[in-house]
C-alpha cells in the first residue's frame, strides 16, 4: 500500500505546466501573483509584533501605533490585490479553455490511434478519462496553487521577518516544522496509494456499470441480474475497500497534525508566560505571537489536504498522459494514392498484442480489382484479421499490405478509409435519426442522394412507414429497429459512401429468410463494380465468388472457384459437405 512513489513539489509543478499545455505561461503568471501576495501577507502578520508591543508599552505612542497599523493595512491591501490577480486565472474562461483543449486533444487521439491500442481500454475507462480525470487534473489547479503558496510562503516570511524583530520568537515558531515534515511524508505515502487506486476503482466501476446496463437483456434472460452480476458486484466492493483504507490513511495523519498545532500553541503560551515573568518578553509580543500562530494553524492544518489534491491531479493526469502517449500510425513518405484497387498481402506475419502465437503466418494473397473474393475457414483461423489489416487496424510485425500496388502505410488513415466501405454482421447505429445515420457515409450528401441510395438498398419502403420517416430516432445502438432494418440502413450508408472496396462480414447470417432476401438484394446494388471481400460462414452463399480463400491457422490452405475447390476434395470440400449434411438434417427434422 505504501509502495507508491511520492512526487516532489517540483515534479507536481512540472505536471501542472504539462497539463496546462499552451496556457502554461498563464499558470506561471498566476503562481507568481500568489507568491507576491503571500509574501505581502507574511510581512503584514510579522508587523503585529511592533504594533502590539507599542500598544502595550507603558507610554503609549499614537503616532508609532498608527504607522505600524497603516503599514499592516498597506501590505494587506497589496496581498489582496495580487491574490485577486492570481485567482483571476481560476475564475476566468482560461481554465475552462484548458479543460476543453485537453478533451479535444484526447478526442483527436482516440480518433487516430490504432484500434488495437484503443481496444485495450474499456468504454467506461475512456469515459472516466475524458470526464472525471480531465476535471480532476485542471479545475482544482487555481484553488490548489493558492492554497499551496499560502501554506508554503506565509509561515516562511513570518519566521524570517520575526528573526529581525525577536530571534527567540522565531525559534519558537520553528519548533513545529521538524515534527510536521515526517507527518507530511508519512501522509503522502499513504494517500498516494489511495488516490491512484481510487481513480482505477472508479474507472472500473464505470466500465462495469456500462457493460452491465448494455448486457441487461441477456442477464435477465439467464436470471443473473442480481447478486450473480459478478463483475459489477466486485467493482462496487473493491471501491468500498479502497475508500475505507483511503479514509483512514488521510484522516489519521491530519488528526496528528492538528494535535501537534494545539500542543505548539500551548507550548508557546507557557513559554511566553515564563519569559514575561522573568521580564524577558512583553505581553504585546506574546499576544502578537499567539495571533500569528492562530493564523498559521489553518494553512498548516490544510497542508495535508493540499498535498492530497495534488496527488489526485497527478494520478488523473497520469491516466491522461498514458492515453496521449499511445503512438499513432506512422505514415511513410512519400504519401501515395492507388489508381487501382487490387489488394495484396506479401509475407505477412501478425500477432495480437499479448499473444505469442501469430494470427497470420507468412501470409501472401492477391484480391483482384473489381472481383468478389470470399474468405472462409473455421473460427479463429484469421479471416477477420485479414480484413482488419486491410483497414490498418494495426501494422503487421512482418510483411506488407498493398492496395493498387501502394503500401497502405504510405496513406493517411482518413485517405485509406475513404476507399473502403464495411458492412458488419453486428450493425452499430447511433442514437440519432435514420437520416443522420445514413448520412455518415457521406456527410455532405443531399436529401435526394440519400433517398436514391435508400431506394437502391430497398430501405425506403420500411422507413416511409415509420411515424417520422427519415427523422425517426433509432434509439441507442439502433434498438428500436429489427436486425434486418438495421442491416439495410448500414448498406444504404455504404452505398452512399460509394467506396471502391467493400468488406462484408457475413451480413445476412443472423437474419430471417424475408430479411435476408431484402438485404441480399441491397447488397447486389452495393457491390456492383467494386472490389468485394466477403467473410463467409455459409458456403452456399458464395458459390458465385470469383475466388474463394480457405484460411486455417493464419495461412491460405486453398484457393479457387467454388467448382475448382469442390473438385479438389480437400478442406473446402469437407466444410461444404458438412454444411450440406446439417441442412439435410434440418429438412428431415422439419418433415418429421
Amino acid at each position: 500500500m505504501n509502495s507508491e512513489k511520492v512526487s516532489s513539489f517540483k515534479e507536481s509543478y512540472k505536471t501542472t505546466l504539462n497539463i496546462a499545455g499552451k496556457s502554461s505561461n498563464l499558470v506561471k503568471r498566476s503562481f507568481l501573483y500568489f507568491i507576491i501576495a503571500y509574501i505581502f501577507q507574511g510581512i503584514a502578520f510579522a508587523l503585529f509584533f511592533p504594533l502590539l508591543n507599542n500598544i502595550f508599552q507603558i507610554e503609549f505612542n499614537l503616532k508609532e501605533t498608527l504607522f505600524w497599523l497603516g503599514a499592516i493595512c498597506i501590505f494587506s491591501l497589496c496581498s489582496f490585490f495580487f491574490r485577486w490577480l492570481g485567482s483571476n486565472f481560476q475564475y476566468s474562461k482560461e481554465i475552462v479553455q484548458i479543460t476543453h483543449n485537453l478533451r479535444v486533444k484526447l478526442g483527436e487521439k482516440i480518433k487516430t490511434m490504432p484500434l488495437q491500442s484503443l481496444y485495450r481500454y474499456r468504454t467506461g475507462e475512456l469515459n472516466s478519462i475524458l470526464a472525471q480525470n480531465v476535471d480532476e487534473s485542471i479545475l482544482h489547479m487555481g484553488i490548489v496553487s493558492g492554497m499551496f503558496f499560502e501554506v508554503a510562503i506565509v509561515p516562511l516570511v513570518i519566521i524570517i521577518a520575526t528573526f529581525f524583530i525577536d530571534p527567540s520568537m522565531a525559534i519558537a515558531l520553528l519548533i513545529a516544522f521538524p515534527f510536521a515534515i515526517p507527518i507530511y511524508n508519512w501522509s503522502r505515502k499513504k494517500t498516494k496509494w489511495d488516490k491512484t487506486e481510487g481513480i482505477k476503482a472508479h474507472a472500473n466501476l464505470e466500465a462495469d456499470t456500462i457493460e452491465y446496463i448494455q448486457g441487461l437483456p441477456i442477464l435477465r434472460a439467464v436470471n443473473q441480474v442480481g447478486e450473480n452480476a459478478q463483475n459489477l458486484q466486485k467493482s462496487i466492493a473493491n471501491l468500498r475497500e479502497v475508500q475505507k483504507k483511503g479514509l483512514f490513511a488521510s484522516t489519521f495523519p491530519m488528526i496528528i497534525m492538528n494535535t501537534l498545532i494545539e500542543f505548539l500553541f500551548l507550548f508557546i503560551l507557557v513559554l511566553g508566560s515564563i519569559y514575561i515573568t522573568k521580564g524577558e518578553f512583553s505581553i504585546g509580543a506574546l499576544i502578537a505571537l499567539l495571533i500569528i500562530l492562530g493564523r498559521l494553524s489553518e494553512p498548516l492544518a490544510n497542508f495535508l489536504a493540499v498535498a492530497s489534491v495534488l496527488d489526485i491531479m497527478e494520478a488523473s493526469f497520469k491516466n491522461i498522459q498514458k492515453l496521449l502517449e499511445v503512438k499513432e500510425f506512422f505514415v511513410k513518405e512519400p504519401k501515395q494514392r492507388p489508381k487501382e484497387f487490387n489488394i495484396n498481402f506479401e509475407n505477412v506475419d501478425f500477432a495480437y498484442e499479448g499473444n505469442t502465437k501469430n494470427s497470420l503466418e507468412n501470409l501472401s494473397l492477391e484480391i483482384k480489382d473489381k472481383s468478389l473474393t470470399a474468405i472462409v475457414g473455421p473460427s479463429g483461423s484469421g479471416k477477420t484479421t485479414i480484413t482488419k489489416l486491410i483497414m490498418r487496424y494495426d501494422d503487421p510485425q512482418k510483411g506488407v499490405v498493398k492496395i493498387g500496388g501502394v503500401d497502405i502505410r504510405k496513406m493517411k488513415q482518413t485517405t485509406l478509409m475513404s476507399y473502403i466501405s464495411v458492412v458488419f454482421q453486428d450493425v452499430y447505429l447511433f442514437d440519432d435519426t435514420i437520416l443522420n445515420n445514413i448520412r455518415m457515409g457521406k456527410p455532405n450528401a443531399s436529401d435526394e442522394e440519400v433517398l436514391v441510395a435508400s431506394k437502391a438498398a430497398f430501405c425506403h419502403e420500411f422507413v416511409s412507414r415509420l411515424p417520422h420517416g427519415y427523422e425517426t430516432k433509432v434509439g441507442e445502438i439502433g434498438g428500436s429497429l429489427s436486425g434486418g432494418e438495421r442491416q439495410r440502413i448500414s448498406i444504404v450508408r455504404a452505398i452512399l459512401k460509394d467506396a471502391p472496396i467493400v468488406i462484408l462480414d457475413e451480413p445476412t447470417s443472423a437474419l430471417d429468410t424475408e430479411s435476408e432476401v431484402a438485404v441480399q438484394n441491397a447488397l447486389d446494388k452495393l457491390i456492383k463494380n467494386k472490389t468485394v471481400i466477403v467473410i463467409a460462414h455459409r458456403l452456399s452463399t458464395i458459390s458465385h465468388a470469383d475466388n474463394i480463400l480457405v484460411v486455417e491457422d493464419g495461412q491460405i490452405k486453398e484457393y479457387g472457384t467454388h467448382q475448382e475447390l469442390i473438385e479438389k476434395k480437400e478442406k473446402y470440400y469437407s466444410m461444404f459437405q458438412a454444411q450440406q449434411r446439417v441442412k439435410e438434417w434440418d429438412v428431415k427434422s422439419n418433415i418429421e
